[in-house]
């Protein structure tokens, strides 16, 4: 392994660092601790071997392209467009949770930290996206440069907190009974957050593009690609439950209350608590720390967003080459800035919006087009997992986990 490869973990692990890690804890709480430890235990096969999935089929590529070029090359030029509308989709949810999520966070800190008098959410909603949309425009590529500059440091004070909760620990959760119905129910709800906190699958279809095109349609490509997504799974999942069991072991239950009701991040939410025997600094640090995390991803997501946006416009307007692409960027930035601020001002609850949209998409995505390809693709079929009908399975149950969740 040599110094770009780990410059690709570091990447894949800011992109799967955002709204996920902060909003699992609180599912967490409520799941309960047998869910927590089953899931924990199959989590990391899933991973890898879906996201490994999108990079193979791009490394593998008999041209250089990116996911929505391989599908095309394989099974036609509709299939390739499916494609593209479905990461669009994935993407597009995750930044109505992260416009939301910002939304809520800062209005909660200047009520309660500040002392401020709470702003009409529409406009503060509109402050908020307008600066940081603004401040994409300024200097894109600066800013995209800062906020990879910003993902070891935020990596640094998520591991902090981590360790700092644990003199914190209240390991009673183990003592609590074992009830199949509720083991079942909450395992059910709790997958698709998990599943969303351990996504990276964005960031995939560059990373196999860049193999590709550095050692060419050979084996090196996806021996390299597979060992950057072998390593980012380890360490997402180490770094991740490390997290969620910190804060599950240590976080009260009227944390839980008040995040669900306002819709915050379990940082936040922490703050918040009246019982909270954190040092004062610690209710200011909390709120920065889950800003800088929603904040640095909302920047890269926005960006993917809005190029997935544009090429969906070209392609329904049949305008490839027709139209100037400043022109398009602008056109696309104001479409998402507009949908996601209807979309924050309404205030749909992140954990819902996660479970029901975000990650079911993702699993479709990320889970069963993979899988299906290297069934139907033969180019691909050497590249099939013995694991594949489990992921697959895995990709299902992720969809309908809200759902039957809330049936049981």
């Amino acid at each position: 392994m040599n110094n770009i490869d780990r410059g690709w973990i570091i990447t894949c692990f800011g992109t799967a660092v955002g709204a996920g890690i902060l909003f699992l804890p609180i599912q967490a709480g409520f799941s309960g601790i047998w869910s927590i430890i089953f899931l924990t235990a199959i989590i990391f096969p899933i991973t890898y071997i879906s996201h490994r999935g999108i990079t193979r089929i791009v490394a593998s590529c008999p041209k250089e392209t990116d996911i929505v070029g391989a599908v095309e090359n394989d099974l036609g030029s509709t299939a390739g467009f499916v494609v593209s509308i479905l990461y669009f989709s994935s993407i597009v949810t995750i930044c109505v949770g992260y416009a939301t999520g910002l939304t809520n966070l800062i209005n909660a800190f200047l009520v309660n930290q500040l002392w401020f008098v709470s702003i009409h959410r529409p406009l503060l909603t509109f402050i908020i996206l307008s600066v940081m949309t603004l401040f994409l425009l300024s200097n894109e590529k600066m800013m995209l440069v800062i906020t990879s500059i910003l993902t070891f440091p935020l990596i640094l004070l998520l591991f902090g907190v981590s360790i700092y909760m644990i003199p914190h620990w209240n390991m009673s959760a183990f003592h609590s009974q074992f009830i199949l119905k509720d083991f079942v129910k909450n395992t059910f709800l709790l997958l698709p957050i998990l599943v969303f906190s351990m996504n990276f699958s964005p960031v995939c279809s560059v990373l196999g593009s860049f193999y590709r095109k550095k050692y060419g349609n050979n084996d090196e490509a996806i021996k390299r690609s597979d060992k950057v997504v072998k390593w980012n799974s380890i360490i997402l999942l180490f770094f991740i439950m490390f997290f969620v069991f910190s804060l599950f072991f240590s976080i009260t239950p009227n944390v839980l209350v008040i995040a669900k009701e306002n819709n915050l991040d379990a940082l936040s939410a922490i703050a918040l608590a009246t019982e909270t025997s954190l040092e004062k600094y610690f209710v200011y640090i909390l709120p920065m720390i889950a800003f800088l995390a929603l904040s640095s991803s909302y920047f890269g997501h926005f960006t993917g967003t809005r190029e997935g946006l544009s090429g969906i416009i070209v392609r329904l307007f049949n305008c490839k080459g027709k139209v100037n692409p400043s022109k398009l960027k602008i056109i696309s930035t104001f479409l998402l800035f507009i949908l996601l601020w209807i979309l924050a001002v309404s205030n749909p609850s992140i954990l819902t919006s996660i479970s029901a949209l975000s990650a079911p998409i993702i699993a479709m995505y990320a889970y069963l087009m993979p899988v299906i390809m290297m069934r139907k693709v033969p180019r691909l079929r050497i590249y099939r997992s013995k694991l594949a009908a489990f992921v697959f399975i895995m990709g299902i149950l992720t969809m309908v986990g809200y759902i039957v969740g809330e049936i049981i």
